[in-house]
């Protein structure tokens, strides 16, 4: 049985996980939706080719890393390393959310 402190940690893991995967959808609909419109390129080399072979499989696999994120996280031990990775994560992706956002507006400001 895990003792109150001992699941906090892995709550806020858990809670981190969902966080990452709400990121990961949007990182996807705005990837694509700047694809489509002419306004970016896919900048990972390995998630364009996945994106010019199928669409739908870039979608996958965007949602289903973090969903497989989130079922290995619920068995592991929370650990303060791990806690420090998902925390370096989650700043990446809203990084990545922020120039999204960036060339959206430029988008609709042009």
């Amino acid at each position: 049985m895990h003792s109150i402190s001992s699941t906090l940690p892995q709550n806020k893991l858990i809670k981190m996980s969902i966080i990452l995967l709400v990121l990961a959808t949007l990182d996807a609909l705005f990837t694509d939706f700047g694809i489509k419109s002419y306004h970016i390129t896919e900048s990972n080399p390995i998630m364009r080719s996945i994106y010019e072979v199928n669409v739908i499989g870039f979608y996958f696999i965007k949602i289903a890393l973090p969903v497989l994120l989130i079922g290995i996280v619920t068995k592991l031990e929370s650990k303060p390393f791990i806690l420090i990775l998902m925390n370096l994560t989650l700043f990446l992706y809203a990084s990545v959310l922020i120039l999204h956002l960036f060339w959206l507006t430029l988008a609709f400001i042009m």
